[in-house]
Order: structure tokens, then sequence, then C-alpha cells
């Protein structure tokens, strides 16, 4: 080429809007220049080392390739014309030799199909002649933008990774002494092999199992939000029996109901339709809105489990409480993971903050959505839907059941 296509440079090179919004060094920052015009390409090469980038420069394939096993280049600024050489086959070289390289290249105006054609390679980006510094500067920042991002990206996921192996391994070993400690204490409690003797150690012995039961809860807690939030939670599904899983669950809560003053009581339709769902998911959903309902309704209170359908809507399950309630805008930090929304509350009422939040991911995972309806003193009301793909409408008209429990 005889004329020289890149401007002139300023004098000086003040630090771009990229760097000082990241605040990022650039030491590190390794390009590959191919160009058969040496002046164009040396010219470059100035530009960039006065930024405090590592440049090198090269103007044949052959050239290219010896220079990026030397240097390992994270860009790779590339002439589509290298005399009688395509600069677009070597796209394709870079790129297999080094699959995260980002390659920018350089054509005529008149020649703007050769840009296209190099996207279609795999060129992250291009350039038109003549270049200009500044612009040269602002797509270079673009590649290392997207570098940074890249490597935060596969940095958090690395991060997670780790988390969900360390929980998992936390939650085994602590899983199991725990079952150990319930299961004996529970053998204690029934007294199997004998009187315990004082009334107060079979008292200290429920404790126990209680405190046991619950600090497991906690821990299957932890681990399934920690799957959640890595994407690795699964379903199981089944044709599920809402009204037996809302039933068995309620049972199960009956004692605390009691033992609190409140009444619990199932609201359902006449032919409820079959869920196609998780079964134990569904439970754990249930479970989760019914122990946080009861613990924040006062004795003499009334919790309510409700079933709706429609045919167009899908199934719907409430749960309504004539709790503590709180105020409309502190409902999107009680969907958020360990948050207590008042330090009062959180000396009142023991929980981590656990439970909504998983409950909203389990339901998510169905496609399906949780939202809450609350006002400070007059209770609290969780409306789970499942979407309508979700009923299976060909076991709709079992036997009605009861109204209410």
């Amino acid at each position: 080429m005889a004329a020289n296509p890149i401007q002139a440079a300023p004098a000086e090179h003040p630090l771009s809007d990229a760097d000082r919004r990241t605040g990022q060094d650039i030491t590190d920052r390794r390009v590959l220049v191919v160009d058969d015009d040496i002046d164009l390409a040396e010219s470059l090469q100035e530009i960039l080392a006065s930024r405090g980038y590592s440049a090198a420069v090269a103007h044949t394939i052959a050239g290219a390739e010896d220079a990026a096993r030397a240097l390992i280049p994270q860009v790779a600024i590339i002439d589509v014309n290298l005399g009688r050489e395509n600069g677009l086959t070597l796209i394709t070289t870079l790129k297999e030799a080094f699959p995260d390289i980002l390659c920018v290249v350089i054509t005529a105006r008149a020649e703007v199909e050769h840009a296209i054609e190099a996207l279609r390679r795999g060129a992250f980006d291009y350039l038109l002649k003549p270049l200009h510094p500044l612009e040269t500067l602002s797509r270079l920042e673009k590649c290392f933008d997207k570098i940074a991002l890249q490597e935060r990206a596969e940095k958090a996921e690395a991060a997670n990774e780790a988390k969900s192996a360390f929980l998992a391994i936390i939650s085994h070993e602590l899983r199991t002494p725990l079952n150990a400690i319930i299961g004996f204490a529970g053998l204690m409690e029934d007294q199997r092999f004998g009187p315990l003797g004082a009334p107060r150690y079979r008292e200290y012995v429920s404790d126990i199992r209680h405190s046991g039961e619950h600090l497991l809860v906690l821990i299957n807690n932890i681990l399934d939000l920690s799957r959640a939030e890595a994407g690795k939670l699964h379903l199981q599904e089944d044709a599920v029996d809402v009204v037996e899983a809302m039933q068995i669950c309620a049972r199960q809560l009956e004692p605390r109901a009691i033992e609190n003053h409140v009444q619990l009581e199932l609201s359902v339709p006449n032919a409820p339709p079959m869920l196609r769902c998780d079964a134990a998911k569904l439970r754990q959903v249930l479970l989760n809105l019914l122990s946080n309902a009861l613990k924040f309704t006062p004795a003499d209170g009334r919790v309510l489990l409700k079933l709706e359908c429609g045919a167009d809507e899908g199934v719907t399950l409430i749960v309504k409480d004539t709790g503590v309630g709180m105020s409309p805008a502190d409902i999107p930090r009680a969907l958020e993971p360990f948050t207590q929304l008042d330090n009062r509350l959180a000396r009142r009422y023991e929980g981590t903050g656990l439970g909504l939040p998983l409950t909203r991911s389990l339901v998510e995972l169905h496609g399906g959505t949780l939202r809450l309806e609350s006002a400070l003193g007059e209770g609290t009301t969780a409306i789970v839907t499942f979407p309508p793909s979700r009923t299976i409408v060909d076991l709709v008209g079992a036997q009605p059941r009861s109204a209410t429990k």
C-alpha cells in the first residue's frame, strides 16, 4: 500500500471512559496487529504502546502465527488484504489456537462485504479505512470490556460451583449426626427401652428432638436455596393430588397450630384437578408458607389454605393469615434471602429469612409465580399460581372434597 491509511495520533492519550469507569489495569492487554502496510502497522503499534498495551506486529499470515505463539494475544487487529494473502483465513487459524481471542478486521469502505464475511467467520468487530486512532482505541476498549466481563462471569461461576460443593459437603456432614440425634431423641422420648425417670428429662429430650428437627430444616433450606441459585434444582414430575398434599401438610402442622391456639383451615373446590409437578417440592412450598403464617399469627388467629382452579388461570394455592403483616414496601425485601424486616421481629420470631425466597424459587422452577399481599396489623396473603399447562385436564372430575378442615 502506497499511502498510510492511519491518521496522525494526538500528542497525548488521556485515559478512556472505560479506563476511568473500571480503573482496570491495562499492563497485561496483549494485541496482535497484522497488516502488510509496514508504516500503518508500526504507527498503530506506537499508539498502542503509548497507552500501555503490549503490541506485536506481523505483515504475513505466517509471521502472524509466529507472533501469536510468542505473545498469546487477547485481541488481533487484522487487515483483510495482506498482499496476495486473504487475512480472513487468519481469523479461523487464530481462533483454533486461542478460542477466546477477539478479532477486529480492517477493511476499505468499498469492501464492506469483507467485514460481513469476517463477522460470519467469528470476528468480533471491524474498522474502516482510513483508521482514526481514537476510534481504534475505542473499539479496543470494547474488546477488553467484553473480555473483562467474560472473566468476571467465569470467576463468578467458579465461585458458585465452589460454594455449592462446600454447602453440599457441610450439609451432609451436619445432617448425618443430626439425624442420629433426632432418632435417638425420639426413642428416648417414647421410652422404648424403659422409663427415663424424672419428668423434666422427658421435656429435655423433647426439646432436643425439636431443636434437631429445626436445624435439619435450616440445613436443607440453605442447600436447596444454593442449588436454586446455581440452577441445579431439578423437578421429579408426576400427577399429584393437590388436595391430598394440602391435607398432609395441614396434619403435619396441626400440633403447632393447636399449641399456638391458631385455627388452621382448608378450603377446596368440588372435583379439583390433578397437577403435574414435583410432589415433594409442592409439599415444601405448602409447609414453608403455612409455617410462616403460623409463626406470625398470634393466639386466636386464623390461617386458611385455599385451592382455586380455573380453566384459563391454572391452579392457585392461597395461604391467608390474620398475623402481624408487613407494609407493602417491605414485600420485596421479604423475598430476599437472609432478610428479617425488623429487628424486633428478629428477636421475637426465630428464622433465617430463607423460607420465602426458597419457596419462590421452587414455584418459579415450575413456571409459576409467588405473590404476597400484606398490610401491617392485617395479616399476609401468599398466592401461588401454577400455569394452566400444569393442570391435568384428563383427571379433572375426581370425587368432591370436604370444603374445610
